[in-house]
């Protein structure tokens, strides 16, 4: 068994060893909203879990290998070590109470603490909500264990708290390149390293859960459990994983040089060894859906919306939209950076706007993908690509015909549960029993092919106007926050 714990959804899935889907259960993730901000209740999100395991269980007949645990990073909450009782709610990773916390290091500090973390400073990471939760709610600092809503899970399974090297890392606080808690920085916050959970191996039992006797495990970050699934034997490819946000991740087998803020990448543990390079786009998915809930009186449909997307003039837009509805993520990691459509025209209409969106998506996917290429010669010769923009033909076709590669489409519907399943069933037997399991679930279910004289248009309009304008934008964003000073 599988469980993503994600930010929409809670999804589970009982598979077989040769990679097919036997059952499946899917829950919308339940969000409260508080005068604090957005939480997560923790019990309720156990109950959830809880009752789909259950199911599959049920669904297994007493012959279920494993529980292998994906989810959100930087999500989480503060359980007491002595008690076992839950002492908050659960922070999601996108609520902005702890940003007066983040980037009060100096510019020194801050390229000393890339090197070791292989992130930018950003209000989302766990150290920064477990300082509020301590601060704000006057807890017992000697007691106070934080975890992941995924480290959450793998304690009411097992009752132990531990967690992998992918989640730790997204604390901001364990050095990738040691391998270990920086006890260093954790006394400098007052903290030590018993406040956290003990790293294990990604994909390594930690203990059984005791209702069904069946062994759990912590398999990592949701975005690198995918890449798992999706860079097996394409070791120096990139692949895509596409949903309300969307990551480019390579792999690397070294780190060989000291880590460098100024790249615009960011780095981390690989869940089966190595380290991985990822560049991530925030508000890609957010962006169609905040034009298809928020400016439309009524919401598109998905399947109208589909298909008027696909009856539409293949040929560019003209209109240039940055998608930094929530900042701007890399290269340059600006959370004050503000999203912009431009060119727009008379004989616009909804569509051909939503379009435009995703057009401009596309073209800061080209740059990232410029960047893998410079800095780590990622092959990038086509594109594997999932998550839940895939259902979206025409967003495949137009990514396919802006990034000017084949863009392939894997069979398998969840490929974080996949890749979740797939690192469980390797720890447990080895890579022989990996390759029917990864045949079946990541085979090729399509692939769109680049229209090469329509990539030439776009490269144009990538080049010629998209890039500049970005320098322009944030320019005037400088420029606003200076007169906001005085």
């Amino acid at each position: 068994m599988a469980i993503d714990v994600g930010t929409t959804h809670i999804k589970s899935m009982l598979f077989c060893a040769d990679g097919t889907v036997l059952a499946e259960e899917k829950t919308p993730t339940p969000l409260d909203e508080t005068k604090e901000g957005s939480v997560y209740r923790p019990r309720v999100i156990w109950d959830i879990a809880r009752r789909q395991l259950l199911s599959l269980a049920d669904k297994a007949q007493g012959s279920c290998a494993g529980i292998s645990i994906t989810g959100m990073a930087e999500a989480g909450l503060v359980v007491n070590r002595d008690s076992g009782v839950e002492e908050s709610d659960i922070i999601p990773w996108f609520d902005r109470r702890t940003t007066s916390l983040a980037g009060q290091a100096g510019a020194d500090e801050e390229e000393r603490i890339f090197a070791k973390t292989g992130l930018r400073d950003s209000f989302k990471y766990g150290i920064y909500k477990f300082l509020w939760l301590l601060d704000h709610h006057k807890m017992d600092r000697e007691h106070a264990v934080w975890l992941s809503m995924c480290d959450y899970i793998l304690y009411k399974l097992t009752g132990r708290f531990a967690t992998d090297a992918s989640f730790a890392a997204r604390t901001y606080v364990y050095d990738i390149v040691r391998g270990c808690w920086d006890a260093a920085r954790l006394q400098g916050y007052g903290l030590r390293e018993d406040n956290f959970p003990e790293v294990l191996a990604s994909g390594e039992t930690a203990g059984v859960w005791k209702e069904r006797g069946i062994p759990a495990a912590i398999a990592g970050h949701d975005h690198i459990c995918a890449a798992f699934g999706m860079l097996q034997n394409r070791r120096n490819a990139v692949c895509d994983s596409a949903g309300t946000s969307e990551t480019y991740i390579g792999r690397l087998e070294t780190l060989d040089k000291r880590l460098r803020r100024d790249e615009g990448l960011l780095y981390g543990p690989f869940v089966d060894g190595g380290w991985f390079f990822m560049a991530n786009l925030p508000s890609s998915g957010h962006s169609v859906e905040w034009f298809r809930r928020n400016v439309q009186d009524v919401p598109f449909d998905y399947d109208r919306m589909n298909r008027q997307l696909l009856s539409l003039d293949r040929r560019p837009t003209g209109i240039l939209y940055y998608p930094y509805l929530t900042g701007m993520g890399s290269p340059c990691y600006d959370s004050e950076s503000a999203g912009a459509l431009l060119g727009l025209r008379e004989g616009h209409d909804c569509y051909t706007i939503l379009k435009g969106i995703m057009e401009g998506i596309q073209y800061q996917a080209a740059w990232l993908l410029s960047i893998c290429r410079e800095k780590h010669a990622a092959e990038a010769q086509s594109l594997i690509c999932a998550g839940g923009s895939v259902h979206n033909r025409a967003l495949m076709q137009l990514k396919a015909d802006i990034l000017g590669i084949p863009v392939s489409v894997p069979s398998v519907g969840e490929a974080t549960l996949a890749g979740a399943a797939a690192l469980l069933l390797k720890r447990q037997c080895g890579e022989t029993a990996l390759a029917p399991f990864l045949c079946t679930a990541f085979s090729e279910k399509e692939c769109f092919e680049p229209d090469f004289e329509l990539h030439a248009q776009y490269r144009k309009i990538q080049e010629d106007r998209f890039l500049p304008m970005i320098e322009v934008l944030r320019r005037n964003l400088d420029i606003k926050n200076e007169r906001e000073k005085i």
